[in-house]
């Protein structure tokens, strides 16, 4: 896999404070075929793609549970694969992670064709798993294009790995995280969507007792793809600090920090 030469050079930085972050880096670039890690103290570099990285950085309070997937400013990492249903096998011969629910194929609108499923990770962060169709839904819609990464990584214990497919967040504003990534950052809104789901399957596919709609868009910078959730399920936790875990930041070389929630980077 070809990554970012220098780190500090990087287009994009995604940050997330964990309990332990040399653990969380091991973790990530192994799964990833990451080649190598950067350290410094307190924090530790995965280079991504061409030209990003993400950093996991140690927790003030490392004992802290994370925030739910649902909450204002949480983000998750997810991985693309070329066959998924190898790759939950993998992950389900493993006793530090935790496959949730099965895995879902999307019957239609933009994302049509998509399979996807969620798992925990050692320290209780949810990743997430992609494998995409060679024509998504969206192709048919627009000429905008998200970025497909279509080779598997030998280097990645993660079978078919082809790696990280978009970070994710949730925000309180879905139109002004979209216009603040494109006004501010130079970015490509590629797609959205409306999703509803029930109690009974928001607890098998997130762990999670509540129920409601959320409204999903996918936008591009540079090479990284951003999924931005809106939810609408009842009481949400506001976003926790850097040095909480749990807490994140989104960074570009161009443009700076990308304020997707307010008051919170």
């Amino acid at each position: 896999m070809t990554v970012t030469a220098n780190v500090e050079d990087a287009l994009s930085t995604v940050g997330v404070t964990v309990p332990d972050a040399d653990a969380a880096a091991n973790f990530f670039a192994s799964l990833l075929g990451a080649n190598r890690v950067v350290r410094y103290p307190g924090r530790v570099s995965v280079p991504i793609g061409l030209s990003g990285v993400v950093d996991f950085v140690s927790a003030d309070w490392p004992h802290q549970p994370p925030p739910r997937l649902v909450d204002i400013g949480t983000n998750h990492l997810c991985f693309t694969v070329g066959d998924i249903e190898l790759a939950v096998s993998y992950l389900d011969s493993r006793s530090d992670v935790t496959v949730l629910g099965d895995v879902i194929e999307v019957p239609e609108g933009p994302i049509a064709g998509n399979k996807w499923v969620y798992f925990r990770s050692p320290w209780g962060d949810l990743f997430e798993l992609q494998q995409w169709p060679e024509e998504p839904g969206y192709f048919h819609e627009t000429q905008a294009r998200l970025h497909h990464r279509r080779e598997d990584i030998a280097s990645a214990l993660l079978p078919t790995c082809r790696g990280l497919d978009h970070t994710g967040y949730s925000v309180p504003d879905l139109d002004a995280a979209i216009a603040r990534l494109v006004t501010a950052h130079s970015g490509t809104e590629v797609l959205r969507t409306d999703i509803a789901a029930d109690r009974g399957f928001m607890t098998a596919q997130f762990d999670l007792d509540v129920e409601g709609t959320s409204r999903m868009a996918m936008v591009s910078v540079g090479d990284l793809n951003i999924e931005l959730f809106e939810h609408h399920i009842g009481r949400q936790e506001a976003p926790r600090p850097l040095t909480a875990n749990g807490g994140n930041f989104l960074t570009f070389r161009h443009g700076g920090a990308a304020r997707l929630i307010p008051s919170s980077l």
